[in-house]
């Protein structure tokens, strides 16, 4: 599994690309493996406020539907709405274009708490 250097994770598999008050979240790559083929993912409206751990949305596969959890609080920015029709594109590209949602972080003390690239490989083998 390729895990990108300069992102951070977190231990239910999503990834976090931090810039300035921004941050991009997305699914890591072995994370959309644990979940299996995506047939409809339901993300946040734009301009909703998430809090960390609230459920923003679902990812249906061939065998179930699976809750997704904000990582970090803040106001969503943007949503990739190509996702909702082309599931596939989180496959082909999940760092880059598979990111969910942008969302306007509001506590440092959350990204302190994100794995870097080194522990969360060590995460997933231990999985």
């Amino acid at each position: 599994m390729f895990v990108p250097a300069h992102l951070k994770y977190t231990r239910n598999h999503y990834w976090v690309r931090v810039e300035a008050q921004q941050a991009v979240i997305g699914l890591s790559e072995f994370g959309l493996a644990q979940l299996g083929m995506l047939l409809f993912l339901e993300l946040p409206e734009r301009d909703s406020h998430l809090r960390q751990g609230d459920f923003f949305g679902t990812a249906e596969t061939v065998e179930a539907e699976h809750d997704l959890y904000a990582p970090l609080s803040g106001k969503v920015t943007a949503v990739n709405m190509l996702l909702e029709r082309a599931t596939l594109t989180l496959y082909e590209s999940p760092y880059e274009r598979g990111w969910l949602m942008t969302v306007q972080w509001e506590h440092a003390s959350e990204l302190e708490q994100l794995l870097d690239a080194e522990a969360y490989e060590r995460l997933i083998a231990e999985e």
